[in-house]
């Protein structure tokens, strides 16, 4: 908790301290001048496990020493949670100094890579221009995408725009084709708890095969875009160097808290205790079970219909968290026994269907969701049993 308020404090500090200053006095960079794309290494926390990337401009002989941000928002906006939630919340092009920048990396000892961009004179000094144009009030926001629109793939488009035809991408000869799902999982390898919710909150649009352009979402793989490009015949980039050298190693989800092995207790006491006592006081249980998941349901549809979060559409997880069950949780223990047969009926054989063909729906499942479809499918048995019984 202190870490995110500690976060919230240095986010709102550094942007109304920088995102709206006024740049430096500055039309002309000298010839001694260069422009670095910046690369940053993933953190502990879920807003900092991708990385990040931003644009350097240093002119040393005129004490310009700049990093220009897309990853950057106000909380000083009217419903900032519900914008932000509902994917509405604006971000925007900051700048602030080396030092400033640098310092919560090197505070969480995360590795910084500054690489050189190989330029002109014309082409630096284009860039920037763009730069300082981008910047001004009426072009700084944007609404930000995960995906296809955000702090890694702003640079890349700003290379296109200001490079032009000059610049060239020579993709490698072992390029492997991977989808949005496959590539934001090879950071999640030890975060077993933010992949979990991801694979509920996100839908299937995110398990199609990624080109090579779309994969620069990754600030990562904007670096190796960038060292596959060529820019007048040349490498785009010409040097690297670390501008923080310390690299701590990321924090994994201790084994006893994980996802599988929590939900793997819980199916287990569920078939111990449908086995113990198999009677009305399971009444309260069941609607418990079912009600859960229908909330989950909810709270997936408004995630794919309530906000402007594309990732979110087409999410195949309702098959297994159905809305539903809220109105299904309502009939059980009731006198209504028809209805609750049929229901019952269907419901087992929805699950029973959905473990069957779980490697042909399109969209990539966390293992961690057949339990929850075991436990569906145990409960809906045994009030199906039990409708009968009586």
């Amino acid at each position: 908790m202190r870490k995110y308020i500690y976060l919230l404090f240095i986010s709102f500090i550094t942007f109304n301290t920088f995102a709206y200053r006024e740049l430096p006095n500055i039309d002309t960079l000298s010839k001694s001048s260069y422009i670095s794309l910046i690369t940053c290494d993933p953190g502990n926390e879920l807003y900092s496990v991708f990385g990040h990337n931003a644009i350097g401009i240093v002119d040393a002989e005129q004490n310009l020493f700049l990093v220009f941000n897309y990853g950057t928002f106000s909380f000083n906006v009217p419903f900032f949670y519900l914008k932000f939630a509902s994917g509405k919340l604006l971000y925007n092009l900051s700048f602030t100094s080396y030092n400033n920048f640098l310092y919560e990396y090197r505070r969480d000892k995360r590795r910084v890579v500054e690489e050189k961009l190989n330029l002109t004179q014309y082409q630096k000094q284009r860039l920037f221009n763009l730069l300082k144009e981008n910047y001004k009030p009426e072009n700084r926001k944007y609404q930000y995408d995960f995906f296809f629109d955000n702090c890694a793939t702003r640079i890349g488009q700003m290379f296109y725009k200001a490079f032009g035809d000059s610049l060239q991408y020579n993709p490698a000869n072992n390029y492997e084709i991977k989808t949005f799902r496959n590539l934001i999982d090879e950071y999640l390898v030890n975060s077993y708890w933010s992949k979990f919710g991801i694979d509920i909150a996100l839908g299937s649009v995110i398990d199609e095969p990624a080109t090579e352009m779309e994969i620069t979402f990754l600030p990562d793989y904007m670096s190796e875009f960038a060292n596959c490009c060529t820019i007048n015949g040349e490498p785009l980039i010409s040097s690297s160097r670390l501008l923080v050298r310390e690299s701590a190693p990321l924090t994994v989800t201790p084994v006893i808290i994980r996802p599988q092995i929590i939900f793997t207790v819980v199916l287990v006491i569920v078939i111990l205790l449908t086995f113990l006592y198999n009677h009305k006081s399971w009444i309260i249980g069941d609607k418990i079970i079912f009600i859960t998941y229908g909330i989950t349901g909810i709270v997936i549809l408004l995630l794919w219909f309530a906000t402007d979060h594309d990732a979110t559409a087409n999410n195949y997880n309702l098959l297994w968290a159905n809305p539903l069950y809220l109105i299904f949780a309502l009939f059980i223990g009731s006198e209504h026994k028809k209805i609750l047969k049929w229901s019952t009926i269907i419901i087992l054989f929805i699950n029973i269907a959905l473990l069957i063909c779980w490697n042909i729906i399109p969209q990539q499942y966390n293992i961690v969701f057949i339990l929850f479809v075991l436990i569906a499918i145990i409960r809906s048995g045994v009030i199906l049993l039990r409708v009968y019984k009586f």
